[in-house]
């Protein structure tokens, strides 16, 4: 467990025999590295390809800064989630200085104050390497949490990026990490890589105590050799006890248990136990993440409510920059409890004293299934600088799922040795059959982010009419477009015209005709989100226009006109308002799915009284992440560059820079390419003097956000 390099000068000569082992590590590499990461620098120094496996808490994160301190040229970490990067955009920015570019994509940006980049990248953000396979000295690869090559369609994008980075950068060294796998030498099978080693490591850093609970008792076991019979009880409730004493508990639960609440009525008995929050620094956190949700006295957040008493939430729809300030928040340990879902499983680095896994529903084949839950387990306990402290943490097992997750905890997890590429395309969904065949074949257009199938059939004239019509109701003469609010003030038969043109241009780059019913609610909800979003508004501004919309804030003003002038009573008047259901809007749902059949209410059919400011957050984001960036961009945007290609029709090329980059300001689209938000372009673009590739000169006045933290951290690299 690499517990020697946390003791005192040798004791015995026991001790001795260890101190020199690590003495003689740090002679032959320079580290304090344990056995683990030792072993893994040294293979990865001397092999081109390096494949490992190591338990969540074997120090790999320190492992990774070592090799990018080390590395001269330009380095790409392919990460499986959009969380587990913004956490190594934090990271990797603290860890490097200023003139390293450090970017959540591949673009090249700042030349002529740049020595390196390092670019932290999904699998869906590869193909943007290649544009620039002229310009890059590509060195290193570090493919984390490199599993997800396991998982369908994004498994063929994460094994199509390998073999065409194999392909095109011959000589770059590939790193391919995993957790608890057997078999991690089937990256380098599967992919036919030469000059490569591989290694299973089971050395642990951190200890784990396991505790079964039934009926307010908690006792002790062992999942590997355990002879207790059941005698160990803990005195008293272990939870309510850490809680008490200062620790940290993260509990696994089903999102639609955050989603309805009753969360709070299972746990209110932990919940009570957490302080108001007085720590400045946490106040901070609190106040910004307050801004980004614009919550005021009519739209109060649950999520923030929680925060202030040391309670975090965490799951896949809480937005990216979000989820940034809640990491933040419990890595600096102003979190007692920290209610989640599967995103901690995707290697986000958020450890606490006790995790209680009161939900055992995993997705995936049963490796997978066991993967996710090795996981789970690993966020059990920190690593602490302390000299002659063993660190542990407490994993909790609800009595009913003892003997499964015993069974999964002891079972090994393997790779597949061929990949899914390899394998027949038969019972494919034919919306992914063009994506599969571009993957194989590597025919992609890699300015369009498309397949070269899906490019042909948007580039028909067949949509020419369906174009021009969206072109002249959405974009006015002077390349403005229409606003959320003027849209839904067109008539009903100008929007249902928008929506059939949208969708024909959607359905073109499918193989399929026609959308089903759920998915043209999707795209009926998205459309005033879309427009609101290439307007520039920020996060908060959308939500506050939605949550304006589909709350009838026009009719509750109203009647409280009617109400204050006395037209109505105040029994009419709370009757009225209860009686008012929220307008429908379709929960997001990624496009396409087939599968998606039916239009789901995000709210049911509830009085505009009972709105949830939370939910309403999360569908913002899942509808700005999943509808818009992922499934919309690509092929609305392409459509309108091919009409502008054969047209040279200027509004056609305006509404595609809205789409693809959210803007037509030429100085916005910089400072995005630049890697700031809309949040942050709206207080720093009046300061930009000059931008382009090579540089950002700023206004003589821009010291004057220095004072301001959160604003000098988002430009001090670029000073």
């Amino acid at each position: 467990m690499g517990l020697f390099y946390k003791t005192t000068e040798p004791q015995t000569f026991f001790d001795q025999i260890y101190w020199d082992y690590a003495n003689s590590i740090f002679e032959q590499t320079g580290r304090y590295f344990t056995p683990v990461q030792a072993d893994a620098f040294n293979s990865i120094q001397k092999f081109d390809n390096f494949s490992f496996s190591a338990p969540t808490s074997a120090g790999k994160s320190y492992l990774f800064q070592e090799l990018i301190k080390d590395i001269k040229g330009d380095i790409i970490i392919v990460v499986p989630s959009r969380a587990l990067l913004s956490e190594y955009l934090i990271k990797i920015q603290d860890l490097v200085a200023n003139e390293i570019l450090v970017l959540p994509f591949i673009d090249f940006v700042n030349i002529r104050k740049t020595i390196r980049r390092i670019f932290i990248i999904t699998p869906e953000r590869g193909d943007e390497l290649f544009k620039y396979q002229e310009k890059i000295n590509l060195q290193l690869v570090l493919f984390d949490e490199a599993q997800l090559s396991e998982e369908g369609i994004r498994g063929m994008k994460f094994d199509s990026l390998v073999r065409r980075i194999d392909k095109k950068f011959p000589n770059v060294k590939k790193v391919f990490t995993h957790p608890f796998v057997i078999n991690p030498e089937a990256q380098l099978q599967k992919h036919n890589l030469q000059n490569g080693d591989y290694e299973a490591y089971d050395q642990k850093a951190v200890g784990k105590i396991f505790i079964e609970h039934r009926n307010d008792t908690f006792k002790y076991f062992s999942p590997y050799d355990d002879q207790s019979r059941g005698k160990l009880e803990y005195s008293g409730d272990i939870i309510s006890d850490s809680i008490s004493n200062g620790k940290t508990a993260l509990i696994y639960i089903a999102k639609s248990k955050i989603y309805d609440e009753t969360f709070l009525e299972t746990y209110a008995k932990y919940i009570a136990l957490c302080k108001e929050i007085t720590d400045p620094k946490a106040l901070e956190h609190i106040n910004e993440l307050k801004n980004y949700f614009g919550e005021n006295q009519e739209k109060k957040s649950l999520m923030l409510f929680l925060m202030r008493v040391g309670i975090v939430i965490h799951h896949g729809s809480i937005p990216l920059k979000a989820r940034t300030i809640i990491e933040r928040f419990v890595n600096e340990n102003h979190a007692q409890i920290c209610f989640s879902t599967s995103t901690l499983i995707q290697g986000i680095n958020m450890p606490f004293d006790l995790v209680w896994i009161n939900n055992f529903r995993f997705t995936g084949s049963e490796d997978q299934k066991k993967l996710s839950l090795k996981n789970l387990i690993g966020r059990a306990g920190r690593t602490s600088k302390l000299i002659n402290n063993y660190d542990y943490g407490y994993v909790i097992i609800n009595s009913a799922n003892k003997n499964r997750f015993i069974e999964r905890l002891k079972s090994d997890s393997y790779l597949e040795t061929e990949s899914i590429l390899d394998s027949t395309t038969e019972n494919v969904d034919e919306d992914f059959i063009d994506i599969i065949n571009a993957i194989k074949n590597d025919s992609f257009d890699n300015n369009l982010n498309l397949t070269s199938e899906q490019v042909s059939r948007l580039n028909s004239t067949n949509l020419d009419q369906d174009i021009e019509f969206i072109l002249s109701s959405f974009i006015d003469s002077k390349g403005i477009p229409l606003s959320g609010r003027a849209y839904h003030d067109l008539s009903i038969d100008i929007r249902r015209q928008i929506r059939r043109c949208l969708a024909n241009i959607f359905i073109s780059h499918l193989r399929r005709t026609e959308l089903t019913r759920g998915e043209i609610s999707v795209l009926d909800t998205a459309i005033p989100i879309l427009l609101w979003h290439i307007q520039g508004k920020s996060f908060s501004e959308i939500v506050s226009l939605r949550y304006s919309y589909l709350s009838e804030r026009d009719f509750r003003r109203g009647l409280r006109r009617d109400l204050k002038n006395g037209k109505i009573s105040r029994k009419e008047y709370h009757s009225q308002l209860a009686n008012k259901q929220i307008k429908f809007s379709c929960i997001a749902e990624t496009l396409p799915n087939s599968r998606f059949q039916v239009p789901i209410p995000l709210f049911g059919y509830k009085s505009v009284t009972e709105i949830d400011f939370d939910l309403l957050i999360y569908d913002t984001y899942d509808y700005i992440d999943k509808v818009l960036s992922l499934s919309l961009k690509d092929p609305l945007s392409a459509a309108f560059e091919l009409y502008y290609s054969r047209t040279s029709n200027l509004k056609a090329l305006s509404l595609a820079n809205y789409i693809r980059n959210g803007t037509n300001d030429i100085v916005e689209i910089w400072l995005l390419r630049y890697g700031f938000s809309f949040e942050e372009i709206e207080w720093v673009k009046p300061y930009i003097l000059e931008i382009d590739e090579n540089e950002i000169k700023f206004k003589k006045n821009i010291s004057e956000l220095f004072e301001d933290g959160i604003k000098y951290k988002a430009i001090e690299r670029y000073l």
